[in-house]
């Protein structure tokens, strides 16, 4: 299910531009807290996390609305330092690389489709085998309400659970201009932002809510278990523009609201107890601090 909120965060995210990032990031120790709230260990993160989106074709039509093929490689590594249940339950390492396609196309004046098709390892380096190669896809219907408000509905597909599950998914993209930009998407995660901007090379934006995810295949008793985490961030974002070629330095410093961890069967059941809080474990509300490089050509 987590693998659903990284895909659709790409997939809302498609440009008609090459641009990538590489960042890394740390999150200091915190309480790693059962169903009810007892301490049951604790946990530190750090992270290195990259993506780049490169355009295959981009063409308009005589209403200048596009239509775009688009392919995305990313990649994320996590290196946590565990202790007690935390070490029981969360791998010391995740490795999570991936490859999408994504395709836009106008449908009429305000309908347009998004559609991707993608598959990637999401694993722990140890423990890397075919079990490891999940695949996903999505296809979402939009229409665009006003030119800065954008709503949808459509479904995706994975394997993640062992068998193809699908499940509907919605769409929600409002983005507006001005002295202070606004900037919210929503499907099956959430990102909420508001930024200005001060010169041609610095603005700063305060990040509202950052929802992401973490997957991996893992083994447990000899049996392929879905690991998975959801984490909800707020944050203060500057950043500077370097030269003139594109290139931007960037800084998030805020809190990390919410680290739920899962280990669920690879089978229709396992999706279903994602539906029982009482199997969650969740990881402290802790600081977090995060610096990067983006480019766009």
């Amino acid at each position: 299910m987590k693998l659903f909120i990284s895909l659709i965060f790409s997939l809302t995210s498609l440009l008609l531009h090459a641009q990538g990032y590489v960042e890394a990031g740390y999150t200091p120790s915190r309480k790693f807290l059962d169903g009810k709230e007892n301490k049951q260990g604790s946990g530190s993160m750090w992270q290195v996390a990259g993506r780049y989106t490169l355009p295959l074709r981009v063409k308009a039509d005589e209403s200048r609305r596009p239509t775009a093929w688009s392919v995305t490689i990313s990649g994320m590594y996590a290196r946590m330092d565990n202790k007690g249940m935390a070490a029981t339950v969360s791998p010391d390492e995740l490795l999570n690389i991936g490859l999408t396609v994504f395709h836009l196309h106008p449908l009429s004046e305000r309908w347009y489709l998004m559609a991707s098709l993608g598959a990637g390892l999401y694993a722990t380096p140890d423990e890397l085998s075919l079990k490891s190669i999940l695949a996903n896809g999505a296809v979402i219907f939009a229409y665009r309400l006003r030119d800065d408000l954008d709503i949808g509905i459509g479904a995706g597909v994975t394997n993640s659970y062992g068998v193809p599950l699908a499940m509907p998914m919605g769409f929600l993209k409002w983005d507006t201009d001005g002295r202070y930009k606004i900037d919210v998407e929503a499907t099956n995660g959430l990102k909420a932002s508001v930024a200005r901007t001060f010169s041609d090379r610095f603005k700063a934006a305060f990040v509202l809510c950052d929802m992401d995810g973490m997957t991996a295949v893992v083994k447990e008793n000899g049996q392929s278990k879905l690991y998975s985490a959801t984490r909800l961030r707020s944050y203060l974002r500057p950043e500077i523009k370097i030269g003139k070629n594109g290139l931007s330095a960037y800084l998030n410093v805020g809190a990390e609201l919410y680290h739920t961890v899962k280990v669920s069967d690879r089978s229709l059941k396992g999706f279903l107890s994602n539906f029982k809080d009482s199997e969650n474990w969740e990881f402290d509300r802790s600081f977090f601090i995060m610096a990067g490089f983006k480019c766009r050509f």
